[in-house]
């Protein structure tokens, strides 16, 4: 039994190997931790429609778990990330402003089948990329991510998919493509007055969340799953 499933009985102590600064705090793994959180992501990114093999393009910073969840190359205490379990091939580009200029480039070479994108440089990266000539919203076949907040602005106007990512609260919550809402995994999250606990991870946060609507429905890719809507987002399917 790792840290992380005794934690879910709110009883772990836990001997961490790696911690990762956040907001308000640190998040703490202990041996075997890691991988819980990366066949995670690899089941958001399931429900977000990306396919095995897929060549996957991470635009975040290196203290993200969609950066260091992405190989075991990344990430000496990880046994199998991302890569490892999906037969995929996994990119990491800094969200920083002098990196995003080179992103365009990158993906002109690279043909990814997947962008992974923090909201917050969602714009920049689009300002770049026009200024270069590489329209990212309308190369064929790719599969643009957009990792927002829960209080994230708007996006820009474009056929993005949407994953709840919130770090501090090692929040990662896809919006599903098959029903339009999110999907808070069943034994990994619960909504409950206006917040989203996570009940695996003892560090995490208590995510606020005060536009969060429980939709009382049930989607066939997680029917145990809670799906929730966000006001500041509103409801129906992904575009």
């Amino acid at each position: 039994m790792t840290a992380l499933e005794s934690a879910a009985g709110g009883t772990a102590v836990m001997d961490h190997l790696i911690s990762f600064e956040v907001p308000g705090g640190e998040l703490r793994f202990g041996e075997g931790d890691l991988d819980v959180w990366a066949e995670h992501l690899v089941w958001c990114y399931s429900l977000l429609g990306v396919a095995e093999g897929s060549t996957i393009a991470v635009q975040d910073f290196g203290t993200s778990p969609l950066a260091y969840l992405g190989s075991d190359l990344l990430m000496p205490s990880l046994e199998r990330g991302v890569a490892e379990r999906m037969g995929a091939r996994i990119i990491c580009l800094d969200a920083s402003p002098e990196r995003i200029v080179l992103t365009p480039e990158v993906v002109r070479q690279v043909k990814p089948d997947v962008m992974i994108v923090r909201a917050d440089v969602l714009g920049l990266l689009l300002e770049g990329s026009k200024r270069s000539g590489v329209n990212l919203a309308t190369i064929g076949g790719m599969t643009i991510v957009a990792a927002c907040g829960i209080d994230a602005p708007p996006l820009p106007p474009g056929p993005w998919q949407r994953l709840l990512h919130v770090e501090s609260s090692l929040l990662l919550a896809p919006q599903c493509t098959l029903c339009g809402s999110y999907h808070l995994r069943e034994g990994v999250y619960r909504a409950h007055d206006g917040h989203i606990i996570n009940l695996l991870h003892p560090d995490a946060a208590l995510c606020e969340a005060p536009g969060l609507r429980v939709t009382g429905e049930t989607c066939s890719l997680g029917p145990n799953d809670t799906l929730v809507e966000l006001a500041s987002r509103g409801g129906g399917r992904p575009a």
